[in-house]
């Protein structure tokens, strides 16, 4: 087969259109580096760990400054830390997929599931007040965030607040509690028949490739380990030791940033839960009186200037900062662990680096028109071209980086 004038000047537009794309990711990626970079000294924070993924790919995974000042050990994208509250949004994943199979139902009372919970004068608990923080369960008080009691049960550290009165009634109010969550560990317990840490492995974890995350338990060696800190004046001292037995589900997950946005790669491609299900979770709570609040099920809710919506957590932890960002529609996922308490600026960083992302997307591909949906843009383009009546299949798909040009086989 003689390849005509015809063809090569087709070839040659399409490679074009290739090198054209692939300048355009690597300036996006350098970019990213960049502001991160720039932002890290500000952060003042011993280490940084950051992770991008975009459509179905983790992009990018870095460090910065260090996991471990005293031995002077860089952080990475293996660095593990605390995720802090980050790991509400995947206890809540754990429900919904007892919800899918009809195992446990969101406006049932929480003593269908956990009768050993007391009936409250206040009014009636359920599943969904507890995913929204609109239960009226308490938060931390004094000193309990520095516990460093291990509670051999996730029903054992229900006995830290369990008794004490509702702070309003059910679904009246947006208040935040991680001790609500606490509740829902045990939920995932009763209806599944495992302990949360085998259920999160096996149902979770295991399904989104998320190799290093796990409830954090010290006692147990984890070699990429970040060291926790506490800024005092203009030096960091080493947290003190606690124990997140006291809240598994509210705040005591560890793991990467890479772990975070391949949680959220599971969810974009059904690995965890069906679409419907995620897009739930991404619904505002709503209270008694109709008021719509900037909670989900386990998700912060937030728009951007254009009214893109973005879901995502924050952290606080003893000794840890931690901000998880993920725009649903354009499928991108940013993550920032920080071991340092107390850290400021994660979310206007998180954001900045959703919005260069954002951005990108929005720049039409060569030959390819003005920004369409994720389908369109992630769609091969192919074509047909006659040389000497025999057909020549053309296929171009830019972010996969690959061209193609054969002979289809009859």
């Amino acid at each position: 087969m003689r390849f005509d004038h015809r063809l090569r000047l087709l070839l040659l537009a399409v490679v074009f259109a290739v090198e054209v794309a692939f300048a355009q990711n690597a300036e996006t990626l350098a970019k990213l580096k960049r502001t991160v970079e720039q932002a890290f000294p500000a952060l003042l924070t011993p280490g940084l760990s950051v992770a991008v993924a975009v459509d179905r790919e983790v992009v990018w995974t870095g460090g910065f400054g260090f996991a471990d000042l005293e031995n002077q050990k860089p952080a990475g994208s293996r660095t593990v830390y605390r995720y802090a509250s980050i790991s509400k949004p995947i206890a809540a994943t754990a429900v919904m997929q007892l919800a899918e199979r009809r195992k446990v139902v969101l406006d049932a009372p929480i003593q269908r599931y956990v009768p050993t919970f007391p009936e409250k004068p206040e009014g009636e608990i359920t599943l969904r007040h507890l995913m929204t923080h609109t239960s009226g369960i308490r938060h931390y008080r004094g000193l309990e965030m520095l516990s460093n009691q291990r509670y051999e049960t996730v029903e054992a550290a229900l006995g830290i607040f369990k008794d004490d009165a509702l702070e309003f009634v059910p679904g009246a109010k947006y208040q935040y509690s991680s001790y609500g969550y606490n509740i829902l560990a045990a939920v995932v317990e009763a209806k599944s028949g495992q302990s949360f840490r085998d259920y999160l492995k096996k149902n979770v974890f295991g399904p989104a490739g998320m190799t290093a995350a796990d409830l954090e338990l010290l006692e147990e060696a984890v070699e990429e380990r970040a060291r926790q800190y506490v800024r005092r004046g203009d030096s960091f001292v080493v947290a003190p030791t606690v124990d997140l037995s006291c809240k598994w589900a509210g705040g005591g997950m560890a793991g990467t940033a890479e772990d975070l946005v391949r949680f959220c790669l599971a969810l974009q491609q059904g690995k965890l839960l069906r679409a419907k299900t995620t897009a739930r979770m991404y619904e505002p709570g709503v209270l008694a009186d109709g008021t719509r609040t900037d909670y989900g099920l386990g998700w912060r809710l937030r728009r951007d200037k254009a009214e893109r919506l973005w879901v995502g957590h924050s952290g606080g932890a003893t000794g840890g900062t931690t901000y998880f960002l993920h725009q649903p529609e354009e499928r991108l996922a940013v993550a920032l662990l920080a071991n340092a308490q107390g850290v400021k600026g994660l979310e206007a960083l998180a954001m900045r680096v959703g919005e260069i992302l954002a951005m990108s997307n929005e720049q039409p591909l060569p030959g390819r028109g003005g920004r369409g949906s994720r389908s369109a843009r992630t769609a091969p383009i192919t074509g047909y071209l006659s040389v000497e009546s025999a057909p020549i299949e053309i296929s171009l798909q830019i972010l996969k980086q690959s061209f193609d040009a054969r002979a289809p086989v009859d």
